[in-house]
Protein backbone atom coordinates (compact mmCIF):
# COMPACT_ATOMS: atom_id res chain seq x y z
CA UNK A 1 0.00 0.00 0.00
CA UNK A 2 1.29 3.41 -0.86
CA UNK A 3 1.67 5.73 2.08
CA UNK A 4 0.85 9.27 1.03
CA UNK A 5 1.84 12.25 3.16
CA UNK A 6 -0.84 14.88 2.72
CA UNK A 7 -0.17 18.60 2.96
CA UNK A 8 -3.15 20.65 4.17
CA UNK A 9 -2.71 23.00 1.21
CA UNK A 10 -2.85 20.43 -1.57
CA UNK A 11 -5.61 21.14 -4.07
CA UNK A 12 -8.21 18.57 -5.05
CA UNK A 13 -6.76 18.56 -8.57
CA UNK A 14 -3.35 17.59 -7.20
CA UNK A 15 -4.89 14.90 -5.04
CA UNK A 16 -6.76 13.42 -7.99
CA UNK A 17 -3.67 13.60 -10.18
CA UNK A 18 -1.86 11.56 -7.55
CA UNK A 19 -4.74 9.10 -7.33
CA UNK A 20 -5.03 9.74 -3.62
CA UNK A 21 -8.78 9.35 -3.20
CA UNK A 22 -8.33 8.57 0.46
CA UNK A 23 -7.05 12.10 1.01
CA UNK A 24 -10.07 13.58 -0.75
CA UNK A 25 -12.37 11.57 1.46
CA UNK A 26 -10.49 12.60 4.59
CA UNK A 27 -11.14 16.25 3.71
CA UNK A 28 -14.89 15.66 3.55
CA UNK A 29 -15.40 14.37 7.05
CA UNK A 30 -18.81 15.67 8.07
CA UNK A 31 -20.99 13.47 5.89
CA UNK A 32 -18.60 10.54 6.05
CA UNK A 33 -18.54 10.35 9.84
CA UNK A 34 -22.07 8.98 9.68
CA UNK A 35 -20.98 6.47 7.06
CA UNK A 36 -18.08 5.25 9.17
CA UNK A 37 -20.29 4.94 12.23
CA UNK A 38 -22.80 2.99 10.17
CA UNK A 39 -20.09 0.60 9.02
CA UNK A 40 -18.90 -0.01 12.58
CA UNK A 41 -22.44 -0.58 13.84
CA UNK A 42 -23.16 -2.91 10.94
CA UNK A 43 -20.02 -4.95 11.54
CA UNK A 44 -20.71 -5.26 15.27
CA UNK A 45 -24.36 -6.09 14.71
CA UNK A 46 -23.57 -8.61 12.02
CA UNK A 47 -20.93 -10.22 14.20
CA UNK A 48 -23.26 -10.61 17.15
CA UNK A 49 -26.00 -12.02 14.95
CA UNK A 50 -23.69 -14.48 13.21
CA UNK A 51 -22.09 -15.71 16.41
CA UNK A 52 -25.11 -16.11 18.65
CA UNK A 53 -28.24 -16.45 16.50
CA UNK A 54 -27.93 -20.24 16.48
CA UNK A 55 -28.04 -21.25 20.15
CA UNK A 56 -27.51 -24.89 19.18
CA UNK A 57 -23.95 -23.98 18.23
CA UNK A 58 -22.90 -23.20 21.80
CA UNK A 59 -19.79 -25.37 21.54
CA UNK A 60 -18.72 -23.62 18.33
CA UNK A 61 -19.37 -20.22 19.86
CA UNK A 62 -17.23 -21.19 22.84
CA UNK A 63 -14.34 -22.16 20.57
CA UNK A 64 -14.67 -18.87 18.70
CA UNK A 65 -14.75 -16.91 21.96
CA UNK A 66 -11.64 -18.67 23.25
CA UNK A 67 -9.82 -18.02 19.98
CA UNK A 68 -10.66 -14.32 20.18
CA UNK A 69 -9.43 -14.11 23.77
CA UNK A 70 -6.17 -15.87 22.99
CA UNK A 71 -4.74 -15.94 19.46
CA UNK A 72 -6.60 -12.92 18.11
CA UNK A 73 -6.25 -10.73 21.20
CA UNK A 74 -2.55 -11.53 21.56
CA UNK A 75 -1.73 -10.74 17.95
CA UNK A 76 0.56 -7.70 17.77
CA UNK A 77 2.87 -6.06 15.26
CA UNK A 78 5.66 -8.30 16.55
CA UNK A 79 3.67 -11.50 16.02
CA UNK A 80 4.25 -13.89 13.15
CA UNK A 81 1.27 -13.26 10.82
CA UNK A 82 1.19 -16.94 9.88
CA UNK A 83 0.32 -17.72 13.49
CA UNK A 84 -2.99 -15.94 13.01
CA UNK A 85 -3.61 -17.52 9.62
CA UNK A 86 -2.91 -21.02 10.92
CA UNK A 87 -5.08 -20.32 13.95
CA UNK A 88 -8.02 -19.41 11.71
CA UNK A 89 -7.47 -22.53 9.60
CA UNK A 90 -7.35 -24.73 12.69
CA UNK A 91 -10.51 -23.10 14.03
CA UNK A 92 -12.24 -23.79 10.72
CA UNK A 93 -11.27 -27.46 10.99
CA UNK A 94 -12.92 -27.59 14.41
CA UNK A 95 -16.16 -25.77 13.59
CA UNK A 96 -16.42 -26.23 9.83
CA UNK A 97 -18.07 -23.54 7.74
CA UNK A 98 -20.14 -22.26 10.64
CA UNK A 99 -21.28 -18.70 9.92
CA UNK A 100 -20.04 -17.54 13.33
CA UNK A 101 -16.53 -17.73 11.91
CA UNK A 102 -17.20 -14.74 9.63
CA UNK A 103 -16.76 -12.03 12.30
CA UNK A 104 -13.48 -13.65 13.36
CA UNK A 105 -12.30 -13.63 9.75
CA UNK A 106 -13.16 -9.94 9.47
CA UNK A 107 -11.35 -9.04 12.70
CA UNK A 108 -8.31 -11.13 11.80
CA UNK A 109 -8.08 -9.75 8.28
CA UNK A 110 -8.38 -6.19 9.59
CA UNK A 111 -5.53 -6.82 12.03
CA UNK A 112 -3.36 -8.28 9.27
CA UNK A 113 -4.20 -5.50 6.81
CA UNK A 114 -3.48 -2.89 9.45
CA UNK A 115 0.06 -4.24 9.75
CA UNK A 116 0.48 -4.64 5.99
CA UNK A 117 0.47 -8.44 6.08
CA UNK A 118 -1.51 -8.46 2.85
CA UNK A 119 -0.86 -11.99 1.63
CA UNK A 120 -1.88 -13.38 5.00
CA UNK A 121 -5.00 -11.19 5.02
CA UNK A 122 -5.83 -12.60 1.59
CA UNK A 123 -5.56 -16.15 2.92
CA UNK A 124 -7.91 -15.37 5.78
CA UNK A 125 -10.46 -13.61 3.57
CA UNK A 126 -10.55 -16.57 1.20
CA UNK A 127 -11.52 -18.71 4.18
CA UNK A 128 -14.26 -16.17 4.81
CA UNK A 129 -15.55 -16.74 1.28
CA UNK A 130 -15.89 -20.44 2.04
CA UNK A 131 -17.84 -19.69 5.19
CA UNK A 132 -20.06 -16.87 3.92
CA UNK A 133 -23.71 -17.81 3.55
CA UNK A 134 -25.46 -14.52 2.81
CA UNK A 135 -24.93 -11.27 0.95
CA UNK A 136 -24.18 -9.25 4.08
CA UNK A 137 -21.25 -11.50 4.88
CA UNK A 138 -20.27 -11.42 1.20
CA UNK A 139 -20.22 -7.62 1.24
CA UNK A 140 -17.92 -7.31 4.25
CA UNK A 141 -15.55 -9.94 2.85
CA UNK A 142 -15.52 -8.73 -0.76
CA UNK A 143 -15.02 -5.09 0.22
CA UNK A 144 -11.86 -6.09 2.08
CA UNK A 145 -10.71 -8.38 -0.72
CA UNK A 146 -10.90 -5.51 -3.20
CA UNK A 147 -8.62 -3.42 -0.98
CA UNK A 148 -6.13 -6.24 -0.46
CA UNK A 149 -5.96 -7.08 -4.15
CA UNK A 150 -5.32 -3.44 -5.06
CA UNK A 151 -2.69 -3.04 -2.37
CA UNK A 152 -0.98 -6.17 -3.68
CA UNK A 153 -0.92 -4.64 -7.15
CA UNK A 154 -3.49 -7.12 -8.46
CA UNK A 155 -5.75 -4.49 -9.99
CA UNK A 156 -7.52 -6.93 -12.33
CA UNK A 157 -8.57 -9.01 -9.30
CA UNK A 158 -9.68 -5.88 -7.46
CA UNK A 159 -11.81 -4.87 -10.45
CA UNK A 160 -13.29 -8.36 -10.69
CA UNK A 161 -14.17 -8.25 -6.99
CA UNK A 162 -15.84 -4.84 -7.19
CA UNK A 163 -17.77 -5.90 -10.30
CA UNK A 164 -19.01 -8.93 -8.38
CA UNK A 165 -20.17 -6.70 -5.53
CA UNK A 166 -22.14 -4.55 -7.93
CA UNK A 167 -24.01 -7.56 -9.35
CA UNK A 168 -25.42 -8.49 -5.96
CA UNK A 169 -28.93 -7.52 -4.96
CA UNK A 170 -27.64 -6.04 -1.70
CA UNK A 171 -26.44 -2.50 -2.30
CA UNK A 172 -24.26 -0.94 0.39
CA UNK A 173 -22.30 2.21 -0.47
CA UNK A 174 -22.86 1.56 -4.14
CA UNK A 175 -21.39 4.93 -4.97
CA UNK A 176 -18.09 4.04 -3.34
CA UNK A 177 -17.95 0.73 -5.20
CA UNK A 178 -18.45 2.43 -8.56
CA UNK A 179 -16.02 5.19 -7.61
CA UNK A 180 -13.35 2.62 -6.81
CA UNK A 181 -14.14 0.79 -10.04
CA UNK A 182 -13.78 3.99 -12.03
CA UNK A 183 -10.50 4.77 -10.36
CA UNK A 184 -9.14 1.30 -11.13
CA UNK A 185 -10.42 1.38 -14.71
CA UNK A 186 -8.67 4.72 -15.14
CA UNK A 187 -5.51 3.31 -13.62
CA UNK A 188 -5.61 0.42 -16.10
CA UNK A 189 -6.08 2.82 -19.03
CA UNK A 190 -9.75 2.09 -19.75
CA UNK A 191 -11.14 5.62 -19.84
CA UNK A 192 -14.46 4.51 -21.35
CA UNK A 193 -15.34 2.23 -18.43
CA UNK A 194 -13.89 4.75 -15.99
CA UNK A 195 -16.15 7.48 -17.33
CA UNK A 196 -19.17 5.16 -17.23
CA UNK A 197 -18.48 4.30 -13.59
CA UNK A 198 -18.01 7.92 -12.50
CA UNK A 199 -21.12 8.94 -14.43
CA UNK A 200 -23.10 6.21 -12.67
CA UNK A 201 -22.11 7.66 -9.30
CA UNK A 202 -23.17 11.17 -10.33
CA UNK A 203 -26.47 10.15 -11.92
CA UNK A 204 -27.62 7.10 -9.96
CA UNK A 205 -26.24 7.42 -6.44
CA UNK A 206 -26.99 11.05 -5.72
CA UNK A 207 -27.58 10.50 -2.00
CA UNK A 208 -23.92 9.54 -1.46
CA UNK A 209 -22.96 13.18 -1.86
CA UNK A 210 -19.29 12.98 -0.95
CA UNK A 211 -18.62 10.23 -3.46
CA UNK A 212 -20.59 12.20 -6.06
CA UNK A 213 -18.27 15.18 -5.50
CA UNK A 214 -15.20 13.02 -6.05
CA UNK A 215 -16.72 11.37 -9.14
CA UNK A 216 -17.39 14.81 -10.62
CA UNK A 217 -13.79 15.79 -10.02
CA UNK A 218 -12.60 12.70 -11.84
CA UNK A 219 -14.99 13.37 -14.72
CA UNK A 220 -13.62 16.88 -15.05
CA UNK A 221 -10.22 15.34 -15.72
CA UNK A 222 -11.41 13.00 -18.48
Amino acid sequence: MTNTTTSPNRSLDQIIDDGDVGTVISKNKNALIAILVAIVVAVIGFGLYSSFADKSKAEFNSKIYNFELSTLKNFTEKSDPQTLVLGIKELQKEIGNYSGLVPVVLKASDSLMGQQHLNEALEVLKIGQQVSKNEYADYFILSRLAVVYEDLGQDAKAIETLEKMNTQSLKIFEGKNYLDLGRLYLKSGDKVKAKASFTYVVEKVKDETEFVKIAKLYLSKL
